[in-house]
C-alpha cells in the first residue's frame, strides 16, 4: 500500500483533519503533482509491485489536471482507488463517473465540512447527489471524533444512492501538534461499545463496517468482538508504515507523523525497503502503546493488537510544560 498525494490544497476545513501538518508543507509552494512527476510516482507503485493506485490530498478531485492524471493510472491498468471528501467538481466528477466500477473506488468521508459542528445540509444534499452518481463506486467512509457520534444518516444513504454496502470507519488521530480535534483514547472503549450496536444494526440491513487503522483490541469486550464476526467483521489492529508519497519526494510514515517519521525518496528503493526504513525509525516507540498498561498487555506482546495510532503514543511523551517563577516574572519551560 502506498498513497500517491497529488494536491496539498483542500477547500474544506475538518476540524479532525489529521493532514493538516502536511497541508501547504510541501516545498517550493506546490499545490499540485505534475504530470511528469505523476508518472514516476506510477513507476515506483509498478516497479514495488503494488497495483492499486490510491490518490490523496488534500483534496485530490481539486487538481486542475485530474482527468490526465485518471488517464495515465487507467493506462497501467491498475484498480484506482480515490480519497474524496464527496464534493468533486463536475470535470473530475464526470471523469470518475464514467470509469468501469472494477477498475475505480471513490472513498468518501461522509462526515467531511466547512463547519466544526457537522456537515451542512447543502453539503450533505450535494454529497449524497455525488454518491448517487458513482453508484457502487462509491465507498462511504465515516471519521469518529466525538463519542456520541451518530451514522444511522449512512443505512439511509446506502439504501437511496446505490453505493457499496460497506461503510469505512475511522478513529480521528491526533497530530503530533495535537492542534486538531481527535479522539482520546480514554475515549475509546465507549466508541467500541456504540459501534458494535451501529454495526449490529448495519448487519440488519446487509451492510458491513471496515475498520480503519488505530483501533485497539481493548476497546471490545470478547463479547463484543464475538457479535462484530457475526456481522461479518474481522477485527484487526494495525498501525504501519502506510508511505504517504509527497508532492516534493518526501515519503511520510503517515500524515499523522509529517515532519517526524519521514525520509526522501530514492530511484533504486521500492515500497518495501522504506517502509523496513521507516519501521525502523518508529521501533523504539513501538514497546508503548496509547494506554500505560499498553507496555506488557499480552495481546500487545502476542502482535493481536498494535497499541494504537503511533503519533498517540508519541503524545503520551511529550515534555510536560512546566512553569518556573524568575525575577522578571513567570517563564515556561
Amino acid at each position: 500500500m502506498a498513497n500517491i498525494i497529488i494536491a496539498d490544497v483542500c477547500n474544506l476545513k475538518c476540524p479532525f483533519c489529521f493532514a493538516g501538518e502536511y497541508l501547504g508543507s510541501a516545498q517550493q509552494g506546490l499545490a499540485f503533482l505534475s504530470l511528469d512527476v505523476f508518472e514516476q510516482r506510477l513507476d515506483f507503485l509498478e516497479r514495488s509491485g503494488i497495483h492499486e493506485i490510491r490518490l490523496i490530498g488534500g483534496e485530490p478531485t481539486l487538481h486542475p489536471r485530474f482527468v490526465e492524471l485518471i488517464e495515465m493510472a487507467t493506462r497501467r491498468q491498475n484498480h484506482i482507488v480515490v480519497f474524496s471528501h464527496g464534493l468533486i467538481p463536475e470535470l473530475s466528477l464526470n471523469c470518475l463517473e464514467a470509469l468501469p466500477p472494477e477498475h475505480c473506488t471513490v472513498l468518501i468521508n461522509t462526515n467531511a465540512s466547512r463547519n466544526t459542528n457537522g456537515p451542512s445540509e447543502a453539503e450533505v444534499s450535494r454529497r449524497f447527489a455525488t454518491i448517487s452518481r458513482l453508484g457502487s463506486k462509491a465507498l462511504p467512509g465515516f471519521t469518529i471524533y466525538t463519542p456520541n457520534f451518530e451514522m444511522d444518516f449512512l443505512l439511509d444513504l446506502i439504501q437511496g444512492s446505490g453505493c457499496k454496502r460497506q461503510i469505512r470507519v475511522g478513529i480521528a488521530q491526533a497530530m503530533l501538534s495535537a492542534h486538531n480535534q481527535y479522539l482520546h483514547p480514554k475515549q475509546y472503549p465507549a466508541v467500541g461499545a456504540r459501534l458494535v450496536q451501529f454495526a449490529q444494526r448495519a448487519a440488519r440491513m446487509g451492510i458491513r463496517l471496515e475498520l480503519d487503522c488505530g483501533f485497539v483490541r481493548c476497546m471490545f469486550s470478547t463479547h463484543d468482538l464475538e457479535v462484530l464476526h457475526t456481522c461479518g467483521i474481522a477485527f484487526e489492529s494495525h498501525c504501519n508504515p502506510i508511505l504517504d508519497i509527497g508532492l516534493d519526494g518526501r515519503i511520510i510514515h503517515c500524515f499523522p507523523l509529517t515532519g517526524r517519521i519521514e525520509m526522501a525518496a530514492h530511484n533504486t528503493l521500492n515500497a518495501g525497503d522504506m517502509r523496513k526504513e521507516l519501521a525502523r525509525k518508529t521501533r523504539a516507540f513501538r514497546v508503548a502503546g496509547i494506554y500505560r498498561e499498553c507496555s506488557d498487555c499480552q495481546y500487545k506482546l502476542n502482535n493481536t493488537c498494535s497499541g494504537g495510532c503511533l503519533a498517540s503514543t508519541m503524545l503520551r511523551f511529550r515534555p510536560a510544560k512546566i512553569h518556573v517563577k524568575v525575577p522578571d516574572g513567570v517563564e515556561m519551560i
